[in-house]
């Protein structure tokens, strides 16, 4: 059973979590991600021959949002999310802001977008339909025994007039730039794999061995910052994000700060020194003697930072407009809890 503690969340920790009894699995899935038609279809077929899951499809926030309070008032004990890290954004957004559960079931997250990368860190292996089958058969008292990860929620406010966003990923500068490009790239592509996470690795390369040959790939985007209390002057930045993931894909943990703080934070100058150099310690997050503030490389273990910027940003991939003359908050906004399988 779940147990509400003083944050509304079942207990923390990655705990064994069986099948004593059976789960009522509330599932929403969007056919709008990235998964391939013949693969919503497989998760279609699979959710026909279990008629007693409840499951909705949707596509906007208010899709999520309606969904959401039905699942609540039917007590489902745990929600799978199939869709990418947009609808994950989304449901958290939901989850957090609108609390329609009174007790926040765990997340189940199947990987139906196109990078996927939130479910590729806390969610359930493997392709959308092969996944769902062993969530179902799993809540249905079968013998695999799941896990619960707990894992820290940013909470994204724009100013008092605008209502705040929930998510795992925030990114800013070149990266917000990089993402803008994927999505006109994606769209104009005319196969899936174009449109898939090879298509994303071949653009990131094209921009990343840009920037290895002095070219400029991207625009520097101004931001004065201000985290923990501690303000920055006013400057360029290539890239900068802040995050709760442990990963953000295999092998990649840019972050190496020793702070207490839950918000991993790491920004890049516009203009860093020794690029090539540091490139390789910068994506395992491994100190060496160039990556450095003094060269242009900053990572620390954050409660809160306020950025002043006049460009767009993104949240898990989706865009939030350009902040009004309110800095844009980025703070600890809670705790999630995922199953793994």
């Amino acid at each position: 059973m779940l147990v509400k503690n003083e944050i509304g969340c079942a207990p923390s920790g990655f705990e064994p979590w069986g099948t004593h009894r059976p789960r009522r699995v509330g599932i929403l899935l969007n056919p709008r991600s990235g998964t391939t038609r013949s693969g919503f279809d497989a998760c279609s077929q699979l959710l026909a021959q279990h008629k007693h899951v409840i499951h909705r499809e949707v596509v906007t926030p208010d899709d999520i949002a309606a969904a959401l309070v039905e699942m609540a008032s039917r007590q489902v004990d745990v929600l799978a999310v199939c869709g990418g890290d947009g609808t994950v954004q989304a449901t958290l957004t939901a989850l957090f802001h609108t609390k329609p559960f009174d007790v926040r079931p765990p997340l189940a997250l199947l990987a139906g977008g196109t990078t996927n990368m939130t479910a590729a860190d806390v969610g359930i292996a493997g392709k959308p339909a092969p996944a769902l089958q062993r969530l179902l058969a799993w809540s249905e008292g079968g013998e695999s025994v799941g896990h619960i990860e707990r894992r820290g929620v940013l909470r994204v406010d724009r100013g008092p007039d605008c209502a705040p966003f929930f998510g795992m990923f925030f990114s800013a500068a070149g990266i917000v730039q990089v993402t803008r490009a994927r999505w006109d790239t994606r769209r104009h592509a005319r196969s899936h794999v174009m449109r898939g996470a090879l298509g994303t690795a071949l653009t990131v390369g094209r921009y990343v061995l840009g920037l290895a040959l002095g070219r400029r790939v991207v625009e520097p985007t101004s931001i004065a910052i201000r985290l923990d209390g501690q303000t920055f002057d006013p400057a360029d930045y290539l890239a900068l994000f802040i995050t709760t993931l442990v990963r953000l894909s295999p092998g990649i943990y840019p972050y190496w700060g020793e702070e207490a703080g839950p918000l991993r934070y790491t920004a890049v100058a516009y203009q860093p020194r020794h690029l090539l150099l540091v490139t390789p310690s910068l994506l395992r997050g491994k100190p060496n003697r160039y990556l450095t503030p003094e060269f242009g490389y900053t990572s620390k273990n954050i409660y809160e930072a306020a950025l002043q910027l006049e460009a767009e940003c993104a949240l898990d991939g989706q865009f939030i407009d350009k902040p009004t003359q309110h800095p844009l908050m980025i703070t600890y906004g809670g705790e999630a809890d995922f199953l793994r399988l």
